[in-house]
Protein backbone atom coordinates (compact mmCIF):
# COMPACT_ATOMS: atom_id res chain seq x y z
CA UNK A 1 0.00 0.00 0.00
CA UNK A 2 0.90 3.52 -0.66
CA UNK A 3 -1.43 5.50 1.18
CA UNK A 4 1.42 7.49 2.80
CA UNK A 5 3.28 8.09 -0.47
CA UNK A 6 2.55 11.11 -2.25
CA UNK A 7 1.25 11.07 -5.99
CA UNK A 8 2.78 13.34 -8.16
CA UNK A 9 2.10 11.94 -11.59
CA UNK A 10 -1.63 11.65 -11.54
CA UNK A 11 -2.94 13.35 -14.11
CA UNK A 12 -4.83 16.97 -13.75
CA UNK A 13 -6.32 19.89 -15.41
CA UNK A 14 -2.19 21.44 -15.95
CA UNK A 15 -1.60 25.08 -15.91
CA UNK A 16 -3.42 27.15 -17.41
CA UNK A 17 -1.97 29.49 -20.00
CA UNK A 18 -3.36 32.67 -19.24
CA UNK A 19 -3.24 32.25 -15.59
CA UNK A 20 -1.13 35.05 -14.07
CA UNK A 21 2.45 34.55 -12.75
CA UNK A 22 2.55 33.83 -8.73
CA UNK A 23 4.11 36.52 -6.91
CA UNK A 24 5.13 37.07 -2.95
CA UNK A 25 2.65 35.02 -0.92
CA UNK A 26 1.05 33.19 -3.46
CA UNK A 27 4.31 32.06 -4.62
CA UNK A 28 5.67 30.91 -1.59
CA UNK A 29 2.96 28.89 -0.57
CA UNK A 30 2.90 27.13 -4.19
CA UNK A 31 6.50 26.61 -3.97
CA UNK A 32 6.23 25.50 -0.57
CA UNK A 33 3.29 22.72 -1.16
CA UNK A 34 5.26 21.61 -3.97
CA UNK A 35 8.58 20.65 -2.48
CA UNK A 36 7.11 19.98 1.18
CA UNK A 37 8.26 16.65 1.34
CA UNK A 38 11.67 17.76 0.10
CA UNK A 39 11.87 19.67 3.00
CA UNK A 40 11.16 17.32 5.25
CA UNK A 41 14.13 15.13 4.05
CA UNK A 42 16.64 17.70 3.63
CA UNK A 43 15.75 18.68 7.18
CA UNK A 44 16.67 14.84 8.38
CA UNK A 45 20.00 14.88 5.80
CA UNK A 46 20.99 18.38 7.20
CA UNK A 47 20.92 17.04 11.21
CA UNK A 48 22.40 13.60 10.15
CA UNK A 49 25.32 15.96 8.71
CA UNK A 50 25.55 18.30 11.35
CA UNK A 51 25.88 15.60 14.04
CA UNK A 52 29.97 15.64 14.37
CA UNK A 53 28.76 19.42 15.37
CA UNK A 54 31.76 21.00 13.97
CA UNK A 55 29.76 20.42 10.63
CA UNK A 56 27.17 22.42 10.93
CA UNK A 57 28.40 25.50 9.24
CA UNK A 58 29.04 23.63 5.84
CA UNK A 59 25.84 21.14 6.29
CA UNK A 60 23.82 24.74 6.78
CA UNK A 61 25.76 25.79 3.60
CA UNK A 62 24.04 22.84 1.46
CA UNK A 63 21.32 23.11 2.99
CA UNK A 64 20.88 26.65 1.64
CA UNK A 65 22.30 25.50 -1.76
CA UNK A 66 19.28 23.72 -2.30
CA UNK A 67 16.64 25.90 -0.54
CA UNK A 68 18.03 28.72 -3.24
CA UNK A 69 16.98 25.73 -5.88
CA UNK A 70 13.67 25.20 -4.33
CA UNK A 71 12.87 28.77 -4.69
CA UNK A 72 13.76 29.08 -7.99
CA UNK A 73 11.98 26.36 -8.73
CA UNK A 74 14.42 24.02 -9.55
CA UNK A 75 14.55 20.57 -9.36
CA UNK A 76 16.91 18.93 -6.82
CA UNK A 77 18.24 15.50 -6.09
CA UNK A 78 18.19 16.06 -2.58
CA UNK A 79 20.65 14.02 -1.14
CA UNK A 80 23.16 14.34 -3.93
CA UNK A 81 22.65 17.61 -4.37
CA UNK A 82 22.96 18.18 -1.02
CA UNK A 83 26.65 16.44 -0.83
CA UNK A 84 27.61 18.50 -3.99
CA UNK A 85 27.18 22.01 -2.20
CA UNK A 86 28.28 20.56 1.02
CA UNK A 87 31.94 19.76 -0.87
CA UNK A 88 32.06 22.70 -2.63
CA UNK A 89 31.20 25.60 0.10
CA UNK A 90 32.32 23.87 3.02
CA UNK A 91 35.58 26.19 3.21
CA UNK A 92 33.42 29.26 2.86
CA UNK A 93 30.70 28.00 5.07
CA UNK A 94 33.16 27.43 7.94
CA UNK A 95 34.76 30.92 7.61
CA UNK A 96 31.51 32.40 7.58
CA UNK A 97 30.30 30.24 10.56
CA UNK A 98 33.05 31.32 13.08
CA UNK A 99 32.71 34.85 12.06
CA UNK A 100 29.12 34.94 12.75
CA UNK A 101 29.85 33.26 16.32
CA UNK A 102 32.62 35.34 16.92
CA UNK A 103 30.17 38.90 16.32
CA UNK A 104 27.37 37.09 17.94
CA UNK A 105 29.57 36.27 21.13
CA UNK A 106 30.92 39.86 21.52
CA UNK A 107 27.66 41.22 20.86
CA UNK A 108 26.20 38.80 22.96
CA UNK A 109 28.30 40.23 25.53
CA UNK A 110 28.41 43.54 25.03
CA UNK A 111 24.46 43.79 25.44
CA UNK A 112 24.71 42.14 28.95
CA UNK A 113 27.76 44.16 30.08
CA UNK A 114 25.98 47.65 29.03
CA UNK A 115 22.99 46.57 30.56
CA UNK A 116 24.41 45.78 34.10
CA UNK A 117 26.36 49.39 34.00
CA UNK A 118 23.43 51.26 32.73
CA UNK A 119 21.51 50.35 36.04
CA UNK A 120 23.75 52.34 38.05
CA UNK A 121 24.76 54.98 34.97
CA UNK A 122 22.16 55.80 32.87
CA UNK A 123 24.33 57.64 30.16
CA UNK A 124 25.51 53.78 29.25
CA UNK A 125 22.02 53.64 27.66
CA UNK A 126 23.52 54.93 24.82
CA UNK A 127 25.85 52.14 24.57
CA UNK A 128 23.22 49.77 24.95
CA UNK A 129 20.83 51.04 22.43
CA UNK A 130 23.93 51.15 20.05
CA UNK A 131 24.51 47.81 20.67
CA UNK A 132 21.38 46.34 20.36
CA UNK A 133 20.84 48.05 16.62
CA UNK A 134 23.82 46.84 15.56
CA UNK A 135 23.15 43.40 16.78
CA UNK A 136 19.66 43.91 14.90
CA UNK A 137 21.21 45.20 11.90
CA UNK A 138 23.51 42.21 12.19
CA UNK A 139 21.13 39.41 12.37
CA UNK A 140 18.99 41.37 9.22
CA UNK A 141 22.28 40.65 7.36
CA UNK A 142 23.07 37.17 7.99
CA UNK A 143 19.88 36.52 6.20
CA UNK A 144 21.53 37.19 3.00
CA UNK A 145 25.35 35.41 3.99
CA UNK A 146 24.44 31.55 3.30
CA UNK A 147 22.32 32.62 0.05
CA UNK A 148 25.21 35.33 -1.15
CA UNK A 149 27.92 32.33 -0.91
CA UNK A 150 26.11 29.44 -2.13
CA UNK A 151 24.40 31.31 -5.12
CA UNK A 152 27.63 33.66 -6.65
CA UNK A 153 30.73 33.52 -6.30
CA UNK A 154 32.24 36.50 -4.16
CA UNK A 155 35.00 36.79 -1.68
CA UNK A 156 34.61 36.52 1.74
CA UNK A 157 34.87 39.98 2.37
CA UNK A 158 32.33 41.27 -0.58
CA UNK A 159 29.72 38.37 0.48
CA UNK A 160 29.57 40.22 4.48
CA UNK A 161 29.61 43.64 2.55
CA UNK A 162 26.96 42.88 0.05
CA UNK A 163 24.69 41.05 3.03
CA UNK A 164 24.71 44.00 5.09
CA UNK A 165 23.56 46.38 2.00
CA UNK A 166 20.79 44.21 0.72
CA UNK A 167 19.67 43.63 4.66
CA UNK A 168 19.34 47.58 4.10
CA UNK A 169 18.25 47.99 0.50
CA UNK A 170 15.49 45.33 0.70
CA UNK A 171 14.13 46.27 4.04
CA UNK A 172 10.93 45.06 4.07
CA UNK A 173 11.65 41.62 2.58
CA UNK A 174 14.34 41.72 4.80
CA UNK A 175 12.04 42.38 7.83
CA UNK A 176 9.27 40.48 6.87
CA UNK A 177 11.95 37.03 6.38
CA UNK A 178 13.83 37.85 9.70
CA UNK A 179 9.96 38.46 12.15
CA UNK A 180 8.92 35.33 10.29
CA UNK A 181 12.08 33.23 10.82
CA UNK A 182 11.82 35.08 14.50
CA UNK A 183 8.18 33.53 15.05
CA UNK A 184 8.64 30.40 13.94
CA UNK A 185 12.23 29.29 16.04
CA UNK A 186 10.51 31.79 19.35
CA UNK A 187 7.67 28.98 18.68
CA UNK A 188 10.31 26.12 18.83
CA UNK A 189 12.45 27.41 21.88
CA UNK A 190 8.89 28.35 23.65
CA UNK A 191 7.75 24.61 23.74
CA UNK A 192 10.81 22.44 23.44
CA UNK A 193 10.83 19.24 24.09
CA UNK A 194 7.27 19.30 22.93
CA UNK A 195 8.84 20.28 19.34
CA UNK A 196 11.54 18.00 19.19
CA UNK A 197 9.76 16.38 16.16
CA UNK A 198 9.35 19.77 14.06
CA UNK A 199 13.13 20.16 14.91
CA UNK A 200 13.85 16.29 13.39
CA UNK A 201 11.38 16.75 10.87
CA UNK A 202 10.89 20.45 9.45
CA UNK A 203 12.10 23.74 11.69
CA UNK A 204 15.63 24.03 9.76
CA UNK A 205 15.30 23.57 6.63
CA UNK A 206 11.87 25.67 6.82
CA UNK A 207 13.63 28.46 7.89
CA UNK A 208 16.51 27.99 5.89
CA UNK A 209 13.70 27.89 3.13
CA UNK A 210 12.03 30.93 4.37
CA UNK A 211 15.62 32.71 4.13
CA UNK A 212 15.68 31.71 0.61
CA UNK A 213 12.80 33.04 -0.39
CA UNK A 214 13.08 36.29 1.08
CA UNK A 215 16.28 36.87 -0.11
CA UNK A 216 16.52 35.86 -3.58
CA UNK A 217 14.57 38.79 -5.04
CA UNK A 218 17.43 40.98 -3.96
CA UNK A 219 20.24 38.40 -5.14
CA UNK A 220 18.56 38.18 -8.25
CA UNK A 221 18.07 41.94 -8.90
CA UNK A 222 20.97 43.65 -7.23
CA UNK A 223 23.73 40.94 -7.67
CA UNK A 224 23.35 38.94 -10.66
CA UNK A 225 21.98 41.57 -12.76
Amino acid sequence: MKIFVPNFHREGPGVDKNEPEKKGISLFFYLLLNKFWDILKLNMIFILYSIPIITIAPAFGAMTSITMSMVRDKHVFIFSDFHEAFKLNWKQSVACGIINTIILVLLSTSILFYFKLSQNNVNFYIVLFLCIFITVLFLFASLYIYPLLTTVSLSLKDILKNSLLLSIVCFKNTLIGAVVCGIILGFNVFFFPLTVPLYLFLTFSLLSFISSFATWGAIKNFILK
